[in-house]
């Protein structure tokens, strides 16, 4: 825009300098010469004809001789036009001239010129020299700028919109909404970026779709040997060794919960669930009672009341999900839970006393399967998906998750709800 404007400058003065101040100055020299001209004329021409002279200036060129009370000066002449006028016809009489108004002829400017020994009055109308150069040369400026501002804003437009556009699209498609498309048109480089994330968004979505159909069929096919299994193990004899009993009854429920984290992982951000408003520290209490199980302690006092809106059962997993991961890695100790608002919305903090993450994992503790303890012992480790179901959930509902190192050690998990709307 600094460089629009300075070329605009520069092209406006360029026209004044050589075209504007030139022609002003040649208008206001043909009247001088015109004056002059005139003034000889009636000088020399008998007392009879001069009359008709005068009728002649008045209607061919709107002057008029006039004689009677000395001339007012112009306090502020106001024109350059006047100056130049000024200063053509003394060059050409060698004489000072006045220039002025009369009190009953307001809209006439007047000029005593001194000619043979006689001083004679021609008079002009304002609107001959109604013509401002400087006037006209600002008038053009702002007129060219305003058009200018206008034309950047338009082109601004132009190009802004549609990237706003691609901009919430590519949001939407990353929370997993269902494929987008956008209008392929303007310039050409929009175009071709609207096409491409066209076929990205088709690419992405088939992606998707095939992930959580492949997941979902290899669940239904294993589900279906477990069931067997399951149903054997209920109809084996009495007197079977209790210890391989419990150990195998144990494993198919393990295959089975990971199915269902494999499932939930799969399907994701998938599945849309509307928000409702709901009174948090209800949800949390409910989450909390069905998290409580044999030796585990959850503190958890509600201490305000926050009504916000948000997709229940999404949100019923992701704090459960946290909750089990904190009573798992707690070492015993009890967990607890905040509830807080701030600017970007309520914050859920789940506390717990255990070792903690090391350094630089806080991260790649989201991957699915990933675990801290390699040992793949779900006893001591989990399946290494509910974090990383947790982090997809929470990207689909633009919603914020951190884990934060706590003084005297252990695991702040906070959780952000911003961006709720029904």
């Amino acid at each position: 825009m600094a460089s629009s404007s300075l070329l605009v400058l520069i092209t406006l003065g360029t026209l004044a300098y050589y075209v504007l101040i030139p022609v002003g100055k040649q208008a206001a020299d043909d009247l001088a010469a015109l004056l002059m001209l005139s003034a000889q004329t009636w000088v020399e021409l008998p007392p009879e004809t001069r009359p008709d002279l005068e009728h002649e200036l008045f209607t061919r060129h709107r002057l008029k001789l006039f004689s009677g009370t000395p001339l007012s000066p112009l306090s502020d002449p106001g024109y350059p036009y006047l100056t130049i006028l000024h200063q053509g016809i003394e060059q050409r009489t060698g004489h000072p001239v006045s220039v002025g108004s009369l009190p009953d002829h307001e809209s006439w400017l007047w000029v005593d010129i001194p000619i043979a020994e006689e001083t004679l009055r021609f008079g002009f109308p304002l609107e001959r020299i109604g013509a401002r150069p400087p006037m006209a040369l600002i008038t053009i400026t702002v007129a060219i700028l305003l058009l200018a501002l206008v034309t950047a804003l338009t082109l601004a437009l132009r190009i802004s919109r549609p990237l706003a556009t691609l901009s919430a699209a590519t949001t939407a498609v990353g929370r997993g909404e269902k494929q987008l498309s956008l209008a392929e048109n303007g310039p050409d480089e929009l175009a071709t970026l609207a096409r491409n994330f066209n076929r990205m968004s088709a690419e992405v979505a088939a992606l998707i779709e095939n992930r959580t159909t492949l997941l979902a069929g290899v669940s239904h096919d294993l589900r279906t040997p477990l069931t067997r299994i399951n149903l054997a193990l209920e109809l084996l004899p009495d007197g079977l060794d209790e210890e391989l009993y419990t150990g195998l009854t144990k494993d198919v429920e393990e295959m089975d919960h990971l199915l269902n984290e494999v499932l939930m992982l799969a399907r994701g951000v998938g599945q849309r669930e509307p928000p409702q408003e709901v009174e948090l520290g209800q949800v949390v209490s409910g989450v909390v009672n069905s998290c409580v199980q044999g030796d585990a302690v959850i503190n958890w006092t509600p201490e305000i009341t926050v009504w916000w809106p948000l997709p229940l059962e999404v949100f019923k997993r992701v704090l459960g999900n946290l909750l089990v991961n904190a009573l798992r890695y707690g070492e015993g100790q009890p967990v607890t839970i905040e509830l807080s608002e701030t600017g970007e919305g309520p914050v859920i903090r789940v506390l717990d006393r255990g070792a903690g993450i090391p350094p630089g994992m806080e991260e790649a503790v989201f991957q699915p399967f990933f675990r801290l303890e390699n040992s793949r012992n779900p006893d001591t480790g989990g399946s290494g998906l509910g974090l990383a179901i947790v982090a997809q959930l929470c990207a689909a509902q633009g919603w914020r998750i951190r884990l934060l190192e706590r003084p005297g050690g252990g695991v702040e998990a906070r959780l952000t709800l911003s961006g709720g709307s029904l």
